[in-house]
């Protein structure tokens, strides 16, 4: 269970967190969200796909990490075995919160910082020291801000990216089917990508405008990452 708290100066003032990657920070895991700011560093790395919450049936921006629940392919130890690490990985064990009703929206006004307490990071014994003696942010904790902040603007704009699309009926369901060196083939659902026929059917007025917000540009990113699936196959041999 996560247990969030503001951060606080008085309370926090001796809180540190640990640094590092590895299973013990719960960072075995085959899914991740990711924004659409993020989409030039994962589409060299990561397959990237949209994954439907069965709660609201929203779709969000998904890396792909691992084939089956508990497996991050990309981890080794404590090792991540790639040049960028998503956001939400980084992010860790922080959050950004609102402080205001249910249903707000974020912004520079209401948006607090909060600490997963139950975290397995967050200690007193070793890591970095969210305060200084003077009460104020240490340099660690100041990245961390900013992280959260690139965050937070990003999730607003992701959404309406992926709105965009499911409004044109560019999200489809596909099935991942996969053989492994073991001779094992394995069908994955629940991933969706671009519908393809329906994108090359858009017309001249909607590629404008997704031109001029930059969506056409992540719609090709998005394509072109899903070449990752082999890589992350040659990953999965490596360890059977």
């Amino acid at each position: 269970m996560a247990n969030f708290k503001i951060l606080d100066s008085n309370t926090h003032k001796n809180t540190r967190v640990k640094l590092g990657r590895g299973a013990e920070f719960g960072e075995n895991i085959h899914t991740v969200p990711v924004i659409a700011e993020e989409l030039h560093q994962l589409v060299l790395e990561y397959p990237i796909c949209f994954i439907k919450d069965n709660n609201t049936g929203q779709f969000g921006l998904n890396a792909l990490l691992g084939f089956e629940v508990g497996e991050n392919l990309f981890l080794e130890g404590n090792k991540w075995n790639a040049q960028y690490v998503p956001l939400h990985i980084r992010r860790q064990p922080f959050m950004a919160g609102i402080n205001g009703e249910d249903g707000d929206r974020p912004t520079e006004e209401n948006t607090v910082i909060t600490i997963n307490m139950d975290n397995t990071r967050v200690q007193e014994s070793e890591g970095e020291l969210l305060f200084d003696a003077d009460g104020k942010l240490t340099p660690y904790m100041e990245t961390v801000n900013n992280l959260l902040a690139t965050l937070v603007n990003g999730i607003i704009r992701t959404e309406a990216f992926v709105k965009a699309l499911s409004d044109n009926d560019l999200i489809e369901p596909v099935q991942l089917k996969v053989s492994f060196a073991s001779g094992e083939e394995k069908r994955f659902d629940g991933v969706y990508t671009i519908h393809e026929e329906n994108f090359k059917n858009l017309s001249a007025e909607v590629l404008s405008a997704f031109h001029r917000s930059g969506y056409l540009q992540a719609i090709y990113m998005l394509k072109v990452s899903m070449g990752n699936i082999q890589k992350l196959v040659s990953m999965k041999n490596k360890t059977l």
